[in-house]
C-alpha cells in the first residue's frame, strides 16, 4: 500500500541515488575538458560536496522509509542509518566551508611524489 510517507521516503532515497550519478557523471565531463586524472578530482570540494549531499539524502531516505514502512525495519539498522545520515551531514559542511575557504578546483591534501 502506497502512503504519503513512503513516497516521500523513498523519493529521497531516490533522488539521492540520482544526485550520486549526476555528480560522477558531470565530474567526469569535468575532468575530460580540464584533463584531470580521477585521482585529482577524487580529491576536491567540487566533488566531495555534492556527492556528500547526495549521500546525505540517500541515507536520510532510507532512515525515513525503515520508521515509516508498514513493517518498520529493526532498531539497529534505524541507528546505522541515522548514524551514516549525521556522519554524511558533517562532511557536507566540512567540504563546503573547505571548497569556500580554499577554491572549489583546489585539492584538499596536497599530492605526494612516490619515488
Amino acid at each position: 500500500m502506497i502512503t504519503a510517507q513512503s513516497l516521500f521516503s523513498n523519493s529521497l532515497w531516490v533522488l539521492g541515488l540520482a544526485g550520486v550519478l549526476a555528480t560522477f557523471s558531470y565530474m567526469s565531463w569535468l575532468a575530460g575538458v580540464r584533463r584531470w586524472s580521477w585521482r585529482y578530482v577524487f580529491n576536491t570540494p567540487m566533488f566531495l560536496t555534492p556527492l556528500s549531499v547526495s549521500l546525505l539524502v540517500f541515507c536520510s531516505g532510507m532512515l525515513a522509509s525503515g520508521l515509516v514502512s508498514l513493517s518498520p525495519a529493526p532498531w539497529w539498522q534505524s541507528v546505522a542509518w541515522g548514524v551514516l545520515t549525521l556522519l554524511f551531514g558533517v562532511q557536507s559542511v566540512l567540504y563546503t566551508n573547505t571548497g569556500r575557504s580554499r577554491g572549489w578546483d583546489a585539492p584538499i591534501e596536497e599530492q605526494r611524489n612516490h619515488e
